[in-house]
C-alpha cells in the first residue's frame, strides 16, 4: 500500500513540477516578447581585462585549412588560433538539426579571439553568446605542417547547460609547450543542443543530441584539418570532465565517432549517469520527447512540422533558459536536457552495449574525486530529502536498498550520504563500467581518484569537490598556489601529456610512481594527494553495490 502511495506521490510532484516550470516559462516568453531583442552581451570581467592588457601577442603566419585561411597569434612561443568555424551557424533550418560543414571562406580570418560561445543562462569572461557558436580553438607549438604532433581535444563541462572551451582553466598553453596540439570547442547547449521531438525524429532518424553530432562534427573538422596546425590525425586524444566526459563517453559509444579519436580521458562522469541527471527521462527516447513536448506549449508549439517551424523561430535567449544549470540538486527541476539514447548516435542500451563490447576501441584514462556530490547538495540536507533524492534517482524499491546500504548514523549524517549517493549515481561508479568494457576489449586502461584538498575546502565541508582536478590536471593553477599544490600539479599533468603522447603514462617524462594498469578483476588505481600511492579501486563494492541497482536485473527503468 504504501509503495502505490509513493508512487502517486512521486507521479503527482512531478507533474506539479512540469506544471510550475511551464509557467516560468511562459511568463519568461511573454516578457521576452516585450523587450527588445538583441543577442545578450555579458560584461567583461575584470579579470579578463586585466589579462588582456598583460599579454603581448604578436601575428602568426597566417595557415591554410581546408575551409579557408586563418591567422593567429604568437605568445610564449605558441601559436593561438581562435574561433574558427567547424560547422555552419545552426540558425534557421538548421537549429534542431545535424550540423553542416563550415562554408568555406576566401579571405584570411582573424582569429585572435574567441568566437561567440553557446546561448545560456550564466556567462563571465567578457565573452558573448549567440546560436553563431560552433568553433573550435587550437594551442600549437608548431613551425610546421609535417611535424605531426599529437593532439588533444577538450571538451567542456556543465550540465550540458553552460560553459565554453573559452574558459581560463581550459587555456591549451601549458599542454603546447610539452609538444602537444591543444584544441577546445563549442557546442550547442540546453535546449537549442538537446531539443528531442518526434518531427525531427522523423526527419533525421535522431533527435535531442544535437550537441554531441556537433562534437562529432568537430572531430571531422579536426582529423581533416590538425595537419595544418602541424597536428597528427592519427594521434588524436578526447578528454572532458563532468559533462565533458559525459560527452567522451557518449562518443566511445557512439558508431558515429568511429576512428576520429584513438584515446580518451573521463574525468567524473558518463552517459550511463543520466538517471541521475534527469530523473524523468533517463535518456530514454519516449520519455525525452514526452518531455520536450511540455516544454514547447508556451510556445504554442505541437509536436509537428508547424510546432517545429514555431521553435525554430522563436527567441533563442528564451529556449537557452528552458533547461538551466542544476546545482542544486534536493531540488528538481523539471526540464533539464540530456543526450538522449535514440538508436542511432546513442544505442537505446548504453550499458548493454558496453557488456558486449560493442563500443569504440580506444585506450582510456579515467577518473573521480574524492567528494564529488558535495558540490550539488547542501551539507545540511535532512533526512527526509535524503530518502526522497534516494527514491528519485533509483526509484522507490532500489531507493530502498541504497538506504539500507547507506544509513544515516552517527557517523555519517544525511547530508553526507546525500552527497555520497548523488556522486555514486551521477559522476564516479558509472565510469566502471566504460573501464571494465575497455579492458576486457584489451585496450590499455588507467584509473584513478583525487583526494587532494586545500585546507579550506577541507573546513568548508566540499573535500576534493567536483571539477577540482582541473587546473592541476592542465597545469593552469593560480599564481596564488602553493608549493604542495604545484607538486600536485606537476604530478598529474606530467602523467597527462605522457598518456596523450604515448598512451601510457609513465612512458615521456619520468614519474616516481608507476601508474598500473586498469582491470576488473585486480582494479588496481592511482591515487592523487600529497603524496601519491597505488592501490586497489578504494570504492570498488560500492560502485560494485550501485552497478547492481542501476543496471542488474530488476533496475528501475
Amino acid at each position: 500500500m504504501y509503495h502505490l502511495l509513493w508512487e502517486v506521490v512521486m507521479k503527482t510532484l512531478h507533474i506539479y513540477r512540469v506544471a510550475i516550470a511551464l509557467v516560468m516559462i511562459t511568463a519568461l516568453v511573454t516578457i521576452t516578447a516585450c523587450a527588445q531583442g538583441g543577442e545578450v552581451q555579458p560584461a567583461e570581467s575584470a579579470a579578463g581585462a586585466a589579462q588582456a592588457e598583460n599579454v603581448t601577442v604578436a601575428p602568426q603566419a597566417e595557415l591554410q585549412t581546408q575551409s579557408g585561411p586563418v591567422k593567429g597569434v604568437v605568445q610564449d612561443g605558441v601559436g593561438i588560433y581562435k574561433g574558427i568555424p567547424y560547422a555552419k551557424p545552426p540558425l534557421g533550418d538548421l537549429r534542431f538539426a545535424p550540423p553542416q560543414d563550415a562554408e568555406p571562406w576566401a579571405d584570411v580570418l582573424d582569429c585572435s579571439a574567441f568566437g561567440d560561445i553557446a546561448t545560456q543562462d550564466s556567462v563571465s569572461g567578457g565573452l558573448s553568446m549567440s546560436e553563431d557558436c560552433l568553433t573550435v580553438n587550437v594551442w600549437t607549438p608548431a613551425t610546421g605542417a609535417d611535424e605531426k604532433l599529437p593532439v588533444y581535444v577538450w571538451i567542456h563541462g556543465g550540465g550540458f547547460a553552460i560553459g565554453s572551451g573559452a574558459e581560463a582553466d581550459y587555456d591549451g598553453a601549458n599542454f603546447a609547450k610539452e609538444g602537444i596540439v591543444a584544441v577546445t570547442l563549442n557546442y550547442r547547449l540546453n535546449a537549442p543542443g538537446f531539443f528531442a521531438s518526434q518531427e525531427t525524429y522523423d526527419q533525421y532518424g535522431t533527435t535531442g543530441n544535437w550537441g554531441i553530432l556537433d562534437q562529432i562534427k568537430a572531430l571531422e573538422w579536426i582529423n581533416a584539418n590538425i595537419g595544418a596546425f602541424g597536428g597528427d590525425s592519427s594521434n588524436i586524444t578526447i578528454g572532458g570532465e563532468s559533462a565533458g566526459s559525459y560527452s567522451v563517453s557518449a562518443l566511445i559509444t557512439s558508431p558515429l565517432a568511429e576512428g576520429l579519436f584513438q584515446r580518451a580521458i573521463m574525468e567524473s562522469g558518463s552517459i550511463l549517469g543520466i538517471p541521475g541527471n534527469n530523473f524523468y527521462s533517463k535518456g530514454n527516447l519516449e520519455r525525452s520527447i514526452e518531455l520536450c513536448r511540455m516544454m514547447g506549449y508556451p510556445f504554442g508549439a505541437e509536436d509537428n512540422a508547424e510546432g517545429l517551424k514555431t521553435l525554430r523561430e522563436a527567441d533563442i535567449n528564451v529556449l537557452s533558459q528552458m533547461s538551466p544549470l542544476q546545482q542544486d540538486f534536493t531540488i528538481t527541476v523539471a526540464f533539464m536536457l540530456t543526450p538522449v539514447f535514440d538508436g542511432y548516435v546513442l544505442p537505446t542500451d548504453v550499458y548493454g552495449a558496453l557488456q558486449s563490447g560493442d563500443i569504440n576501441k580506444v585506450d582510456l584514462l579515467w577518473g573521480y574525486n574524492g567528494f564529488e556530490g558535495s558540490f550539488f547538495i547542501p551539507a545540511d540536507t535532512d533526512e527526509l530529502t535524503y530518502e526522497m533524492m534516494a527514491a528519485r534517482m533509483y526509484g522507490y524499491d532500489d531507493g530502498q536498498k541504497v538506504l539500507e546500504r547507506y544509513p544515516v548514523d552517527a557517523e555519517h549524517d544525511s547530508g553526507e550520504r546525500t552527497r555520497r549517493i548523488l556522486g555514486y549515481g551521477m559522476l564516479d561508479s558509472v565510469m566502471k563500467p566504460y573501464a571494465d568494457s575497455l579492458s576486457r576489449a584489451g585496450q590499455k586502461v588507467y584509473g584513478y581518484k583525487f583526494n587532494y584538498a586545500t585546507q579550506d575546502s577541507i573546513e568548508s565541508g566540499l573535500g576534493a569537490y567536483h571539477g577540482s582536478e582541473i587546473a592541476y590536471a592542465f597545469g593552469n593553477l593560480p599564481d596564488t598556489a602553493t608549493d604542495e599544490q604545484k607538486a600536485v600539479s606537476k604530478e598529474m599533468f606530467t602523467r597527462w601529456v605522457n598518456f596523450i603522447k604515448n598512451g601510457n603514462p609513465n612512458e615521456g617524462e619520468a614519474v616516481d610512481v608507476a601508474w598500473p594498469e586498469y582491470d576488473a578483476d585486480s582494479a588496481q588505481m592511482l591515487l592523487f594527494d600529497k603524496e601519491i600511492e597505488t592501490a586497489e579501486l578504494p570504492d570498488k563494492e560500492d560502485f560494485e553495490f550501485m552497478e547492481e541497482v542501476m543496471f542488474g536485473e530488476g533496475a528501475a527503468e
